[in-house]
């Protein structure tokens, strides 16, 4: 089992999509599962995921970072939403239905944050047309 040194916790402390670090485990927040499942969803690679989040990628083991992307993705899969830290019974819904719940702050966050992403989406999508087009001309 991994151990993470004082100066590896202390740095994970700092990123604001952790939860909790002990010595031998590491918690993210509901927001930073749910972040990484949207851009996972949308092709981008594990690592680079990680390290647009701000996370030291010599922290992390390819089986730590596979072990990531299964308990993320058995929790997008299972529809309950996202738990948060050691608490599972603490979650943030995946999608909001009612009335009530789109007018959430937390939804309402998600709303702010979905174009955002998208523009982020669209500039990907564009460097992949260019480099593909780049490619063919040669």
């Amino acid at each position: 089992m991994k151990e993470y040194t004082v100066k590896q916790i202390k740095e994970l402390e700092k990123n604001p999509y952790v939860y909790k670090v002990t010595k031998h485990k590491l918690y993210y927040t509901a927001k930073f599962k749910e972040d990484f499942w949207i851009n996972y969803q949308a092709g981008n690679a594990p690592r680079k995921i990680l390290s647009d989040f701000g996370f030291d990628l010599g922290i992390f083991g390819q089986k730590q970072i596979d072990s990531l992307v299964q308990h993320i993705k058995k929790q997008a899969l299972a529809g309950n939403g996202f738990s948060e830290g050691e608490n599972r019974t603490k979650r943030i819904p995946m999608r909001a239905t009612s009335e009530e719940e789109l007018s959430s702050p937390q939804s309402i966050e998600r709303m702010q944050n979905e174009p955002l992403y998208l523009r982020q989406e669209v500039e990907f999508l564009k460097k992949i047309i260019i480099a593909d087009n780049s490619g063919k001309r040669k």
